[in-house]
């Protein structure tokens, strides 16, 4: 099991007597120490497990979860249910010829800038969430669910993204500018660059084109935001090679 996910996958199907054991018994498969407090809520004891896992490692496979966001943090989820889904994204094939009609100085200063970011951290109650950043230019509602009243589907537009279409419980103010779709970023992503080499940014390139599962935040204040829950994974594509290279670099405070 490289990642924590893959452990929480492993462990969200068990039950505990004690809604809190189901975080106070992994402590010791993810070799945490944390004071264990019972009677505290569940969202609490998995909070700060979580916490700790990502301040420990920056492991941000833990923010791969669909489902009802915990009180402790908008980024962790109640419970461990959202977990026994795995995530599965389609990836594209890629086309090296491409790269001939980049711009290789503008490559290699995006490969810089991830290089120097930090890993992600909790601090005071806050997830300090290193993050490619697409902001989101258009929040247009489509209309609500013929079967369900409290689902509304979106029309979303994002900067160097294509539009998506996404249906949720979530009501959106239709005010764009606060919304942002972002990439967390881990530096294990980042190819190894050996040398005067450029084959590591090239790869960085093919690996950023591709879909992922981006996280909806709302700005709260200057650069303190909350995810927005979804019902279900928001899988997103880049335009293209030429988009991935102007990605702006964000690192969000979310409560």
């Amino acid at each position: 099991m490289d990642d924590a996910r893959t452990r929480l996958h492993w462990a969200s199907g068990r039950g505990t007597t004690r809604p809190e054991d189901i975080a106070y018994s992994l402590f010791g498969i993810f070799k945490v120490h944390l004071p264990v407090l019972y009677g505290e809520p569940v969202e609490n004891a998995l909070g700060r497990l979580l916490a700790e896992i990502i301040s420990r490692s920056g492991d941000i496979s833990v923010l791969d979860w669909v489902g009802e966001a915990s009180s402790f943090n908008s980024c962790f989820p109640a419970n461990l249910v959202p977990y026994q889904t795995v995530p599965d994204i389609q990836l594209t094939p890629s086309n090296p010829a491409k790269h001939s009609d980049l711009d290789l100085e503008k490559a290699q200063k995006l490969y810089n800038n991830l290089a120097r970011l930090p890993r992600a951290k909790f601090v005071n109650n806050k997830l300090v969430l290193p993050s490619i950043a697409h902001p989101v230019t258009v929040v247009k509602l489509q209309g609500t669910s013929t079967r369900h009243s409290d689902r509304y589907t979106y029309e979303i537009h994002a900067s160097r993204l294509t539009p998506l279409e996404l249906t949720q419980s979530v009501y959106l103010d239709e005010d764009a500018c606060r919304y942002s779709l972002v990439r967390p970023w881990h530096p294990e992503a980042l190819p190894t660059r050996t040398g005067s080499n450029d084959n590591a940014v090239w790869e960085l390139l093919e690996q950023l084109k591709q879909p992922f599962n981006a996280l909806l935040l709302k700005e709260l204040r200057h650069n303190e935001y909350r995810r927005v829950a979804s019902d279900c994974m928001i899988t997103v594509c880049p335009q293209d090679l030429v988009s991935v290279l102007d990605s702006q670099v964000l690192i969000p405070k979310i409560v």
